[in-house]
């Protein structure tokens, strides 16, 4: 457990790992957040490297007080079966679209595969788990603020691999499930991403505003910046700046060159928040 009054945030999944004997990478993200009162994962990988990687860390993977999805795709939602077998009951919080069927394609030629929930919510609930779907702004206990769904106020980056069936027809999946977290810590607020489908300038402009909030002490986890170009990342260089982050940690979906970008941009500033990875706050 972290020291009284301070959060800790522990990278269970990540594409990457930390330099330590036994770490699985994986492509999905998942997050333990850890306070003296409150203890939760954020996203749960595609499940092999969520029970592996807490095992090498020592980490128990229960009891947890619920488990928040940033939204419904397998790299974030495989491991949900694992985790409510060890924590009967739990609470899942997640959005509604969270549940639904989620596609996706290289391109208009190609058949869509299905990329949502390995494990139907059915057979979840059938084994104990209890969703709690949400759309609003809500504070789940003190100090933690879920986003909800995030309004597009500005220019997004629109990933068009990603598709839903709407009336026996194929469109892009507005990716309504998008979550985010803002967590309140005696270091200021921190921001956890899933993958930002929703939009970094989006989700910070939504969080920030909703707690009025000008400077942000970190912003740890997936921007989804690996697919779009490099002026998707400047976009969102200026943003993080504009909140004044302290701590850049990005992961999962960032890429390759976005993160080289934002690591020699932020410098001593930026972290790998690769698997194994542990901030405290």
């Amino acid at each position: 457990m972290p020291s009284p009054e301070k959060t800790r945030i522990t990278i269970l999944v990540d594409n990457e790992i930390q330099p330590q004997l036994g770490l699985m990478a994986e492509h999905g993200f998942s997050a333990l957040v850890e306070r003296p009162d409150v203890r939760f994962l954020f996203d749960t990988g595609q499940g092999p490297a969520l029970v592996n990687n807490a095992r090498v860390l020592g980490i128990n993977l229960a009891p947890l007080d619920f488990l928040v999805l940033s939204h419904g795709h397998y790299d974030h939602t495989g491991g949900l079966a694992a985790v409510v077998e060890k924590n009967p009951g739990l609470r899942i919080v997640a959005h509604p679209d969270a549940v639904q069927p989620h596609l996706a394609r290289l391109d208009e030629h190609d058949p869509p595969k299905a990329i949502g929930m390995p494990s139907p919510r059915k057979d979840l609930e059938s084994r104990g788990a209890e969703f709690d779907l949400r759309t609003e702004f809500q504070e789940l206990v003190s100090g933690v603020w879920y986003s909800g769904e995030v309004p597009r106020t500005r220019d997004t980056y629109v990933d068009k691999r990603l598709v839903v069936y709407e009336k026996e027809k194929i469109v892009p999946d507005a990716m309504r499930d998008d979550v985010s977290l803002l967590l309140e810590t005696p270091s200021g607020p921190v921001v956890l991403l899933g993958c930002a489908h929703a939009g970094v300038e989006n989700i910070m402009a939504h969080l920030c505003g909703r707690r009025s909030i000008t400077t942000v002490a970190a912003v740890l986890g997936g921007t989804h910046l690996g697919v779009f170009d490099a002026a998707a990342t400047e976009a969102a260089i200026r943003t993080f700046e504009q909140y004044q982050v302290r701590c850049l940690g990005t992961s999962h979906c960032t890429g390759v060159e976005p993160n080289a970008r934002l690591r020699a941009h932020f410098g001593s500033r930026f972290r790998s928040a690769s698997a194994g990875a542990v901030f405290e706050f």
